[in-house]
């Protein structure tokens, strides 16, 4: 079974942050609350990748873009069901069956293995399959990184129209007030030209 980077422990409430590193829930806490600052971005404890807290409001997100909006930190259910004998024995006779437990992320895609001429068709097609799963591997992580990217764009958007709302509203405040005053010193002078107009 795979082991939590922070605790070196199994995994307790697995779950993943954006790059695809998986930690224990309590860890990820406690790592997070560890600094002090609370900054808008925090970085995975194993790859350094940067990731937000902040998630975006569905009500500010269409309704076909809200299926696409996740959070940062995403719970993962891992099979922590043990290879079979003859897999980790190396048999050729299952060896198409790879049943490992997910863990975190792949290791960059290596180049294709190629069977040997020699080598048995069992091996050869377990070994077309494995560079078959490698290639969806990299895909679908190309396919995140790019989701990742979007939901930052997304976030960025939010903040920048929550900034402008903001600021909309601190300068209508200060219109507002300034038009009371207006008004005031308006009344005072029109006070002053009835008093002169009576005096004349």
């Amino acid at each position: 079974m795979a082991n939590c980077s922070i605790c070196l422990e199994g995994f307790t409430n697995p779950v993943s942050l954006p790059c695809g590193h998986v930690f224990c829930l309590k860890c990820i806490r406690r790592t997070v609350d560890s600094v002090k600052s609370r900054p808008m971005t925090h970085f995975c404890p194993t790859c350094r990748a940067g990731y937000s807290l902040l998630s975006v409001d569905p009500k500010h997100v269409p309704v076909y873009l809200r299926l696409h909006i996740l959070p940062p930190i995403r719970r993962v259910f891992i099979d922590d069901a043990s290879p079979s004998p003859s897999i980790a024995s190396g048999s050729s006779s299952n060896s198409h069956n790879n049943s490992t437990p997910a863990s975190a992320p792949a290791p960059p895609v290596p180049a294709p293995t190629h069977p040997e001429p020699n080598s048995s068709p069992e091996l050869a097609r377990a070994l077309a399959e494995l560079n078959a799963l490698r290639q969806h591997c990299a895909t679908w992580r190309q396919r995140a990184e790019s989701h990742a990217m979007g939901n930052n764009a997304l976030l960025g958007l939010a903040r920048a129209a929550k900034d402008c709302a903001l600021r909309m509203r601190a300068e209508r405040d200060a219109e507002r007030s300034r038009c009371v005053l207006l008004k005031r010193k308006l009344a005072e002078l029109g006070c002053v030209f009835l008093r002169h107009d009576r005096y004349i």
